[in-house]
């Protein structure tokens, strides 16, 4: 049994808290045999709460981490070592039934995979060193483009254990809450016109959102998961909407080994398949 030490930031009806604990429990239980003994579980009341609550660890800890945005529900992280959980209770409750599971399991399986700080820190490789300093990339840059990629990477893990251990409908509507196309989406997009290296970002940002669906493709239609990813990135000029197509489905052929294997080659397909080719064209040659 997981030991769950639980933490409330703001005013967190009982009912709702039973409920939280319960899906968590019985994923624990559903993806036995697993290392985890401890969760810290933070429930938060509001946006505002959560999003105060990470700044203030990504600065005392000095970690690379997205900004939690408005679409973030629950996140995991192991910053200080062991797992943690964090759930925004207000957004939870404006989501459908099956999102909010799916997105719970969801924190839960990366506390069953990547649960230790070793995997929120990633080398640069050969590869994205030779990358950047063919096309003048900073080591910032560099940095952003390999977290983006390791997110995608422990997102496809998790959805293909979850899948694996039954849990299908939920990850189906976690994954299409993920992956719909945001208006930040868009904005990112026509902003980045004529820039290889903001382009190639938001491509490998998208890469992310379309992780979990790629990862379950096993257990529903191939077509049907290649319609979906159509529609969602057809805002992309027709031969990027190509190559990005053909990418993601060569996707899962990178993830054969452990993480840190999965996110290296992960990695030089991206490099290989996106981003050289934004710069060569640019380039004029």
């Amino acid at each position: 049994m997981v030991k769950i030490v639980l933490q409330k930031l703001g005013e967190i009806p009982e009912e709702s808290e039973r409920d939280i604990l319960g899906i968590i429990q019985e994923c624990y239980e559903r993806l036995e045999p697993h290392g985890v003994e401890i969760l810290d579980l933070f429930l938060f009341s509001d946006p505002s709460s959560m999003h105060g609550f990470y700044s203030r660890e990504r600065s005392t800890l000095h970690v690379a981490s997205e900004d939690l945005g408005e679409s973030f529900i629950a996140t995991h992280d192991a910053w200080r070592g062991t797992s943690r959980i964090g759930v925004c209770m207000s957004r939870m409750r404006g989501l459908p039934r099956l999102v909010q599971i799916g997105s719970l399991r969801h924190e839960v399986g990366h506390s069953v995979l990547h649960g230790s700080m070793e995997y929120y820190v990633f080398p640069i490789s050969a590869p994205l060193i030779q990358a950047a300093k063919r096309f003048g990339l900073s080591k910032e840059y560099s940095f952003n483009l390999l977290y983006l990629i390791s997110i995608a990477v422990k997102d496809f893990e998790v959805a293909r254990l979850l899948s694996g251990k039954g849990y299908v409908d939920d990850q189906v509507a976690y994954s299409n809450h993920v992956l719909g196309t945001s208006n930040e989406d868009l904005d990112a997009w026509k902003l980045s016109k004529g820039n290889p290296a903001s382009m190639s970002l938001c491509l490998v940002g998208r890469l992310k959102d379309t992780a979990c669906l790629i990862a379950l493709q096993p257990r529903l239609s191939e077509q049907s998961v290649a319609d979906t990813l159509r529609g969602q990135l057809s805002y992309l000029p027709q031969p990027i909407l190509d190559e990005t197509l053909k990418t993601l489905k060569r996707f899962p052929e990178a993830m054969v080994g452990d993480t840190f294997q999965n996110v290296a080659a992960t990695t030089k397909m991206f490099l290989e398949d996106l981003l050289q080719p934004l710069f060569v064209q640019s380039q004029g040659g």
